[in-house]
């Protein structure tokens, strides 16, 4: 039963490191990138 546990403990910790490395960034978004209109972006203060 320990080892269960402990094999349940390094399936669940690998799966949140494979879920943390993968790329989520705007910059590799290419729908992002096509959907927003730049010409009406305002920079406010």
């Amino acid at each position: 039963m320990n080892t269960r546990k402990l094999l349940f403990a390094f399936a669940a910790m690998l799966v949140l490191v494979a879920a943390a490395c993968t790329p989520n960034t705007a910059e590799d978004d290419q729908l992002y990138e096509n959907a927003v209109d730049k010409t009406k972006l305002t920079k406010k203060i």
